[in-house]
C-alpha cells in the first residue's frame, strides 16, 4: 500500500504550511495485532502512539537521527506535546499505512503523522512535538545539533 506518495500533501487538520519533501517522510506497513484490540475488536485508542512511534523511528534512521544519534549528540528528546485526531477505528487484522514526516526542525522536532486504511481511507492524523535536552544537565538545549539541521537541508537540497 503507498498511500503517502498519493495522498502525503494532505493537510486536513492542520492547515498549516509546512515542507512537504519526499526525503522527509517516511511509511511503514502495520497489520493490527490481536493483543492491540479489545474484546470487539476495535484497536485501543492508546496503541495507535506504538503505531506513530514505529514510523517515527523508521523516518529518524532514514534522516540518521535516530536515538543513538542523538544519545551520541548528547541530547535526549522527550516527547512534551501531542495531538490526535481519530476519524474511524481500525481493527485487529487491519492492514494500515502509517505515514511520518518532519515538518519542523529548527528548535524543536514536530512529526506529523497519518494513518490510512487499506481502503486508503484517512482514520487518524496526530502530531508530535520532541525538544532537545542536555543527557549530563537535563536541561533545554536551544536549537537542534548541527548534524541533524546538516542532514535535513542536505535532503531538501538546501
Amino acid at each position: 500500500m503507498n498511500v503517502v506518495s498519493r495522498r502525503g500533501s494532505r493537510r486536513r487538520l492542520w492547515k498549516r504550511e509546512w515542507p512537504d519533501h519526499a526525503g522527509l517522510r517516511c511509511q511503514v506497513d502495520v497489520t493490527v495485532p490481536f493483543h492491540d484490540a479489545d474484546p470487539t475488536g476495535v484497536t485501543w485508542h492508546g496503541n495507535y502512539f506504538r503505531y506513530y512511534d514505529t514510523a517515527r523511528t523508521a523516518l529518524l534512521a532514514r534522516l540518521q537521527f535516530g536515538y543513538r544519534q542523538m544519545a551520541a549528540a548528547g541530547q535526549l528528546w522527550p516527547i512534551v506535546d501531542t495531538r490526535v485526531r481519530y476519524r474511524r477505528s481500525i481493527s485487529y487484522g487491519s492492514h494500515i499505512a502509517v505515514s511520518a514526516q518532519l515538518v519542523e526542525w529548527e528548535f524543536r522536532m514536530v512529526i506529523y503523522y497519518q494513518i490510512w486504511n487499506d481502503e486508503e481511507t484517512l482514520v487518524n492524523e496526530a502530531y508530535t512535538v520532541q525538544v532537545p535536552l542536555s543527557i549530563p544537565a537535563q536541561s533545554l538545549n536551544v536549537g537542534t545539533p548541527e548534524v541533524f539541521r546538516a542532514r535535513v537541508l542536505e535532503i531538501i537540497g538546501q
